[in-house]
Protein backbone atom coordinates (compact mmCIF):
# COMPACT_ATOMS: atom_id res chain seq x y z
CA UNK A 1 0.00 0.00 0.00
CA UNK A 2 2.88 2.36 0.81
CA UNK A 3 4.52 1.57 -2.52
CA UNK A 4 1.27 2.34 -4.35
CA UNK A 5 0.95 5.73 -2.63
CA UNK A 6 4.56 6.54 -3.46
CA UNK A 7 4.06 5.55 -7.10
CA UNK A 8 0.96 7.71 -7.31
CA UNK A 9 2.86 10.68 -5.90
CA UNK A 10 5.68 10.19 -8.41
CA UNK A 11 3.16 10.03 -11.26
CA UNK A 12 1.64 13.37 -10.20
CA UNK A 13 5.09 14.99 -10.09
CA UNK A 14 6.08 13.67 -13.51
CA UNK A 15 2.81 14.77 -15.11
CA UNK A 16 3.43 18.23 -13.76
CA UNK A 17 6.94 18.23 -15.22
CA UNK A 18 6.06 16.98 -18.69
CA UNK A 19 2.96 19.21 -19.03
CA UNK A 20 3.45 21.62 -21.97
CA UNK A 21 4.12 25.21 -20.89
CA UNK A 22 4.07 28.32 -23.11
CA UNK A 23 7.03 30.19 -21.77
CA UNK A 24 10.53 30.60 -23.04
CA UNK A 25 12.38 30.74 -19.74
CA UNK A 26 12.99 27.05 -18.72
CA UNK A 27 15.41 27.67 -15.85
CA UNK A 28 12.75 27.65 -13.10
CA UNK A 29 11.24 24.43 -14.53
CA UNK A 30 14.64 22.73 -14.56
CA UNK A 31 15.29 23.82 -11.02
CA UNK A 32 11.85 22.52 -9.97
CA UNK A 33 12.51 19.19 -11.75
CA UNK A 34 15.78 18.79 -9.82
CA UNK A 35 14.02 19.36 -6.50
CA UNK A 36 11.30 16.82 -7.32
CA UNK A 37 13.83 14.13 -8.34
CA UNK A 38 15.75 14.67 -5.11
CA UNK A 39 12.53 14.26 -3.12
CA UNK A 40 11.67 11.04 -4.98
CA UNK A 41 15.11 9.50 -4.36
CA UNK A 42 14.97 10.44 -0.68
CA UNK A 43 11.47 8.92 -0.35
CA UNK A 44 12.56 5.62 -1.95
CA UNK A 45 15.61 5.31 0.31
CA UNK A 46 13.50 6.13 3.37
CA UNK A 47 10.95 3.44 2.46
CA UNK A 48 13.65 0.77 1.98
CA UNK A 49 15.28 1.72 5.30
CA UNK A 50 11.95 1.53 7.16
CA UNK A 51 11.22 -1.90 5.62
CA UNK A 52 14.58 -3.21 6.81
CA UNK A 53 13.91 -1.98 10.35
CA UNK A 54 10.41 -3.50 10.37
CA UNK A 55 11.65 -6.89 9.16
CA UNK A 56 14.46 -6.91 11.73
CA UNK A 57 11.92 -6.48 14.52
CA UNK A 58 9.78 -9.40 13.31
CA UNK A 59 12.47 -12.04 12.91
CA UNK A 60 10.88 -15.46 13.56
CA UNK A 61 12.43 -17.60 16.24
CA UNK A 62 12.26 -21.40 16.33
CA UNK A 63 9.84 -22.87 18.80
CA UNK A 64 10.39 -25.92 20.91
CA UNK A 65 8.69 -29.10 19.77
CA UNK A 66 5.40 -30.04 21.44
CA UNK A 67 5.33 -32.76 24.08
CA UNK A 68 5.27 -36.35 22.89
CA UNK A 69 1.74 -36.94 24.18
CA UNK A 70 0.26 -33.95 22.34
CA UNK A 71 -0.78 -33.55 18.72
CA UNK A 72 2.34 -32.87 16.50
CA UNK A 73 3.54 -32.21 12.92
CA UNK A 74 1.73 -28.66 12.23
CA UNK A 75 0.19 -31.40 12.34
CA UNK A 76 1.63 -32.97 10.56
CA UNK A 77 0.48 -34.21 8.77
CA UNK A 78 2.41 -34.04 9.05
CA UNK A 79 -0.07 -31.72 8.72
CA UNK A 80 -0.76 -35.30 9.23
CA UNK A 81 -3.81 -35.98 11.36
CA UNK A 82 -4.38 -39.02 13.50
CA UNK A 83 -7.76 -40.82 13.69
CA UNK A 84 -7.04 -41.74 17.31
CA UNK A 85 -5.29 -39.11 19.42
CA UNK A 86 -6.15 -40.63 22.82
CA UNK A 87 -3.06 -41.26 24.90
CA UNK A 88 -2.64 -44.78 26.29
CA UNK A 89 -0.34 -45.38 29.26
CA UNK A 90 0.85 -49.00 29.18
CA UNK A 91 0.57 -50.99 32.39
CA UNK A 92 3.57 -52.90 33.68
CA UNK A 93 1.46 -55.47 35.49
CA UNK A 94 0.84 -58.98 34.24
CA UNK A 95 -2.15 -59.65 31.94
CA UNK A 96 -4.06 -61.25 34.82
CA UNK A 97 -4.10 -57.92 36.69
CA UNK A 98 -7.00 -56.69 34.56
CA UNK A 99 -9.38 -59.44 33.47
CA UNK A 100 -12.46 -57.30 32.78
CA UNK A 101 -11.83 -57.24 29.02
CA UNK A 102 -10.83 -60.87 28.70
CA UNK A 103 -13.22 -63.22 26.91
CA UNK A 104 -13.34 -66.68 28.41
CA UNK A 105 -12.49 -69.46 25.96
CA UNK A 106 -12.11 -73.26 26.09
CA UNK A 107 -9.00 -74.33 27.97
CA UNK A 108 -9.08 -71.53 30.57
CA UNK A 109 -8.81 -72.55 34.22
CA UNK A 110 -11.07 -70.59 36.59
CA UNK A 111 -11.11 -70.22 40.35
CA UNK A 112 -14.85 -70.09 41.15
CA UNK A 113 -15.75 -69.12 44.73
CA UNK A 114 -19.28 -68.83 46.17
CA UNK A 115 -19.72 -66.59 49.19
CA UNK A 116 -21.06 -68.47 52.19
CA UNK A 117 -20.70 -71.88 50.50
CA UNK A 118 -17.05 -72.97 50.57
CA UNK A 119 -17.99 -76.57 49.75
CA UNK A 120 -19.32 -75.40 46.36
CA UNK A 121 -16.25 -73.32 45.56
CA UNK A 122 -13.67 -74.97 43.28
CA UNK A 123 -11.28 -74.67 40.37
CA UNK A 124 -12.91 -75.49 37.07
CA UNK A 125 -11.53 -75.85 33.56
CA UNK A 126 -13.56 -74.74 30.56
CA UNK A 127 -14.10 -77.78 28.32
CA UNK A 128 -14.11 -77.87 24.54
CA UNK A 129 -17.83 -77.05 24.49
CA UNK A 130 -17.30 -73.91 26.60
CA UNK A 131 -18.85 -75.32 29.81
CA UNK A 132 -17.64 -75.69 33.41
CA UNK A 133 -18.95 -78.21 35.91
CA UNK A 134 -20.41 -76.81 39.14
CA UNK A 135 -21.64 -78.96 42.06
CA UNK A 136 -25.40 -79.50 42.30
CA UNK A 137 -26.18 -77.58 39.07
CA UNK A 138 -24.22 -79.65 36.53
CA UNK A 139 -22.66 -77.82 33.55
CA UNK A 140 -22.84 -74.05 33.00
CA UNK A 141 -21.94 -72.52 29.64
CA UNK A 142 -19.63 -69.48 30.00
CA UNK A 143 -17.38 -69.53 26.89
CA UNK A 144 -17.42 -66.26 24.96
CA UNK A 145 -18.42 -64.27 28.07
CA UNK A 146 -16.62 -61.63 30.07
CA UNK A 147 -15.91 -62.30 33.77
CA UNK A 148 -18.99 -60.41 34.99
CA UNK A 149 -21.30 -62.23 32.55
CA UNK A 150 -19.88 -65.62 33.58
CA UNK A 151 -20.43 -64.82 37.26
CA UNK A 152 -24.03 -63.89 36.52
CA UNK A 153 -24.54 -67.13 34.57
CA UNK A 154 -23.32 -69.25 37.49
CA UNK A 155 -25.44 -67.27 39.97
CA UNK A 156 -28.52 -67.73 37.77
CA UNK A 157 -27.93 -71.49 37.61
CA UNK A 158 -27.96 -71.78 41.41
CA UNK A 159 -31.06 -69.57 41.61
CA UNK A 160 -32.97 -71.70 39.10
CA UNK A 161 -31.92 -74.89 40.92
CA UNK A 162 -33.09 -73.31 44.21
CA UNK A 163 -29.87 -74.39 45.88
CA UNK A 164 -28.91 -70.94 47.20
CA UNK A 165 -31.38 -68.12 47.72
CA UNK A 166 -29.02 -65.25 47.04
CA UNK A 167 -25.75 -66.56 45.56
CA UNK A 168 -22.74 -64.33 45.13
CA UNK A 169 -20.13 -65.77 42.75
CA UNK A 170 -16.60 -64.54 42.13
CA UNK A 171 -14.49 -65.85 39.23
CA UNK A 172 -10.75 -65.36 38.77
CA UNK A 173 -8.83 -66.71 35.78
CA UNK A 174 -5.77 -68.59 36.99
CA UNK A 175 -4.61 -70.01 33.66
CA UNK A 176 -5.14 -68.58 30.20
CA UNK A 177 -5.63 -70.74 27.15
CA UNK A 178 -5.56 -67.64 24.92
CA UNK A 179 -5.13 -63.91 25.41
CA UNK A 180 -2.44 -61.30 24.89
CA UNK A 181 -1.94 -57.81 26.28
CA UNK A 182 -1.93 -55.26 23.43
CA UNK A 183 -0.49 -51.81 24.17
CA UNK A 184 0.88 -48.71 22.46
CA UNK A 185 -0.22 -47.08 19.21
CA UNK A 186 -3.30 -49.20 18.44
CA UNK A 187 -6.90 -48.10 18.14
CA UNK A 188 -8.21 -50.21 21.04
CA UNK A 189 -5.55 -51.27 23.57
CA UNK A 190 -6.58 -54.15 25.78
CA UNK A 191 -6.37 -57.87 26.45
CA UNK A 192 -7.40 -60.05 23.52
CA UNK A 193 -7.62 -63.82 23.04
CA UNK A 194 -5.45 -65.52 20.47
CA UNK A 195 -7.78 -66.03 17.49
CA UNK A 196 -7.48 -67.24 13.90
CA UNK A 197 -4.00 -68.48 13.11
CA UNK A 198 -2.64 -67.16 16.40
CA UNK A 199 -0.27 -64.64 14.83
CA UNK A 200 0.61 -60.98 15.34
CA UNK A 201 -1.59 -59.54 12.59
CA UNK A 202 -4.65 -61.29 14.04
CA UNK A 203 -4.10 -59.55 17.38
CA UNK A 204 -3.52 -56.16 15.72
CA UNK A 205 -6.78 -56.63 13.80
CA UNK A 206 -8.64 -57.43 17.04
CA UNK A 207 -7.28 -54.18 18.48
CA UNK A 208 -8.62 -52.09 15.59
CA UNK A 209 -5.27 -51.76 13.79
CA UNK A 210 -2.42 -49.35 14.36
CA UNK A 211 -2.86 -45.56 14.49
CA UNK A 212 -1.42 -42.96 12.11
CA UNK A 213 1.26 -42.12 14.70
CA UNK A 214 2.46 -45.70 14.98
CA UNK A 215 6.07 -46.53 14.23
CA UNK A 216 7.42 -49.61 12.51
CA UNK A 217 8.81 -51.29 15.62
CA UNK A 218 6.65 -53.83 17.47
CA UNK A 219 8.02 -55.35 20.67
CA UNK A 220 6.71 -58.74 21.82
CA UNK A 221 7.52 -60.03 25.30
CA UNK A 222 6.69 -63.72 25.68
CA UNK A 223 5.50 -64.93 29.05
CA UNK A 224 8.18 -67.63 29.32
CA UNK A 225 11.12 -65.38 28.40
CA UNK A 226 12.50 -62.07 29.63
CA UNK A 227 14.18 -61.04 26.37
CA UNK A 228 11.71 -59.15 24.09
CA UNK A 229 11.34 -59.95 20.42
CA UNK A 230 11.48 -57.01 17.97
CA UNK A 231 9.45 -57.05 14.76
CA UNK A 232 9.61 -54.44 11.98
CA UNK A 233 6.37 -53.60 10.17
CA UNK A 234 6.61 -52.78 6.47
CA UNK A 235 4.39 -51.91 3.51
CA UNK A 236 6.11 -54.53 1.36
CA UNK A 237 3.62 -57.43 1.04
CA UNK A 238 6.46 -59.97 0.70
CA UNK A 239 8.52 -58.77 3.65
CA UNK A 240 5.42 -58.26 5.81
CA UNK A 241 4.93 -62.03 6.04
CA UNK A 242 8.14 -62.32 8.05
CA UNK A 243 6.70 -59.81 10.55
CA UNK A 244 3.57 -61.91 11.10
CA UNK A 245 5.13 -63.97 13.88
CA UNK A 246 3.22 -66.38 16.16
CA UNK A 247 2.02 -65.13 19.55
CA UNK A 248 0.83 -67.02 22.58
CA UNK A 249 -1.49 -66.38 25.49
CA UNK A 250 0.19 -64.27 28.12
CA UNK A 251 2.36 -62.39 25.62
CA UNK A 252 2.65 -58.60 25.76
CA UNK A 253 2.68 -56.65 22.48
CA UNK A 254 3.71 -52.99 22.36
CA UNK A 255 3.43 -50.95 19.14
CA UNK A 256 5.92 -48.06 19.21
CA UNK A 257 5.21 -44.42 18.39
CA UNK A 258 6.92 -42.96 15.33
CA UNK A 259 9.43 -40.13 15.74
CA UNK A 260 8.87 -36.73 14.11
CA UNK A 261 11.29 -34.06 12.84
CA UNK A 262 10.34 -30.47 11.98
CA UNK A 263 11.69 -28.08 9.33
CA UNK A 264 10.76 -24.38 9.63
CA UNK A 265 11.96 -21.05 8.25
CA UNK A 266 13.07 -20.26 4.70
CA UNK A 267 12.04 -23.52 3.00
CA UNK A 268 9.32 -24.00 0.42
CA UNK A 269 7.32 -26.57 2.44
CA UNK A 270 7.87 -26.15 6.20
CA UNK A 271 6.26 -29.02 8.05
CA UNK A 272 6.75 -32.02 10.35
CA UNK A 273 7.82 -35.37 8.93
CA UNK A 274 7.29 -38.84 10.41
CA UNK A 275 10.55 -40.76 10.69
CA UNK A 276 11.15 -44.22 9.33
CA UNK A 277 12.97 -46.29 11.96
CA UNK A 278 15.01 -48.11 9.32
CA UNK A 279 16.50 -44.96 7.81
CA UNK A 280 18.77 -42.31 9.27
CA UNK A 281 17.48 -38.77 8.88
CA UNK A 282 19.99 -36.01 8.18
CA UNK A 283 19.84 -32.28 7.52
CA UNK A 284 20.11 -32.79 3.74
CA UNK A 285 17.26 -35.31 3.76
CA UNK A 286 15.09 -32.96 5.81
CA UNK A 287 15.79 -30.08 3.38
CA UNK A 288 14.92 -32.33 0.43
CA UNK A 289 11.60 -33.33 2.04
CA UNK A 290 10.87 -29.60 2.51
CA UNK A 291 11.43 -29.01 -1.25
CA UNK A 292 14.62 -27.01 -0.71
CA UNK A 293 15.51 -23.59 0.65
CA UNK A 294 14.13 -20.31 -0.71
CA UNK A 295 16.24 -17.57 -2.33
CA UNK A 296 16.10 -15.56 0.92
CA UNK A 297 17.58 -18.35 3.09
CA UNK A 298 20.71 -17.64 5.10
CA UNK A 299 22.20 -21.13 4.90
CA UNK A 300 25.33 -20.18 6.83
CA UNK A 301 23.30 -19.53 10.00
CA UNK A 302 21.01 -22.60 10.08
CA UNK A 303 20.63 -24.47 13.36
CA UNK A 304 18.94 -27.42 15.03
CA UNK A 305 16.87 -26.97 18.18
CA UNK A 306 17.06 -30.19 20.19
CA UNK A 307 15.20 -30.95 23.40
CA UNK A 308 17.41 -32.48 26.09
CA UNK A 309 17.06 -33.26 29.78
CA UNK A 310 18.69 -29.89 30.52
CA UNK A 311 16.32 -27.96 28.23
CA UNK A 312 16.46 -26.86 24.61
CA UNK A 313 19.88 -26.90 22.96
CA UNK A 314 20.87 -25.12 19.72
CA UNK A 315 23.26 -26.92 17.38
CA UNK A 316 24.87 -24.81 14.59
CA UNK A 317 24.46 -26.25 11.09
CA UNK A 318 26.83 -25.03 8.31
CA UNK A 319 24.23 -25.69 5.65
CA UNK A 320 26.05 -23.61 3.04
CA UNK A 321 29.11 -25.87 3.33
CA UNK A 322 27.02 -29.05 3.52
CA UNK A 323 25.30 -28.11 0.24
CA UNK A 324 28.75 -27.75 -1.38
CA UNK A 325 30.00 -31.04 0.15
CA UNK A 326 32.60 -29.11 2.15
CA UNK A 327 31.23 -30.27 5.52
CA UNK A 328 29.74 -33.60 6.68
CA UNK A 329 25.99 -34.00 6.88
CA UNK A 330 24.47 -33.87 10.39
CA UNK A 331 22.17 -36.60 11.71
CA UNK A 332 18.82 -35.57 13.19
CA UNK A 333 16.94 -37.11 16.09
CA UNK A 334 13.28 -37.47 16.88
CA UNK A 335 11.59 -34.13 17.75
CA UNK A 336 14.49 -32.06 16.36
CA UNK A 337 13.61 -28.68 14.79
CA UNK A 338 15.71 -27.54 11.81
CA UNK A 339 15.47 -23.74 11.51
CA UNK A 340 16.57 -21.88 8.35
CA UNK A 341 16.76 -18.10 9.06
CA UNK A 342 16.19 -15.22 6.61
CA UNK A 343 19.06 -13.33 4.97
CA UNK A 344 18.25 -9.66 5.69
CA UNK A 345 20.60 -8.37 2.98
CA UNK A 346 18.88 -10.42 0.29
CA UNK A 347 15.49 -9.39 1.63
CA UNK A 348 16.36 -5.67 1.49
CA UNK A 349 17.80 -5.99 -2.02
CA UNK A 350 14.67 -7.79 -3.20
CA UNK A 351 12.44 -5.06 -1.83
CA UNK A 352 14.60 -2.35 -3.41
CA UNK A 353 14.27 -4.09 -6.77
CA UNK A 354 10.50 -4.25 -6.30
CA UNK A 355 10.45 -0.49 -5.66
CA UNK A 356 12.57 0.20 -8.74
CA UNK A 357 10.30 -1.95 -10.90
CA UNK A 358 7.29 -0.05 -9.59
CA UNK A 359 8.89 3.32 -10.44
CA UNK A 360 9.82 2.12 -13.91
CA UNK A 361 6.26 0.96 -14.47
CA UNK A 362 4.99 4.39 -13.44
CA UNK A 363 7.34 6.17 -15.86
CA UNK A 364 6.20 3.89 -18.67
CA UNK A 365 2.54 4.68 -17.99
CA UNK A 366 3.17 8.44 -17.96
CA UNK A 367 5.25 8.32 -21.15
CA UNK A 368 2.48 6.38 -22.87
CA UNK A 369 -0.14 8.93 -21.82
CA UNK A 370 2.02 11.82 -23.04
CA UNK A 371 2.73 10.48 -26.48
Amino acid sequence: MLYFCLLKKVSIYLRYIFKPRFRLNTAPAARHFKNICSGIIFSVLAMVFLDILASAQTTPTPQASPPLNSSTFPVTSPSNTSPNTATYIPSTSAPSADQSRYIISPGDVLDVSIYGAPDLSQKAAVNSEGNIYMPLVNYVHIAGMHIEDAQAAVENSYLLAKVIKSPHVNIVITSYSSGVDLMGEVAKPGIYPVVGSGKLFDILTEGGGITANAGQVVTITHKDTTEPQTVMLTNDPVKSQTANVPVQQGDTIIVSKAGVIYVVGEVYSPSGFIMDEKDQYTVMKAIAMSHGTTKLAKTSNARIVRRTSDGNKEIPVPLDKILLSKAPDIAMQSNDILFIPTNKGKQAATRAVDVAIGLAAGLTIIAAERF
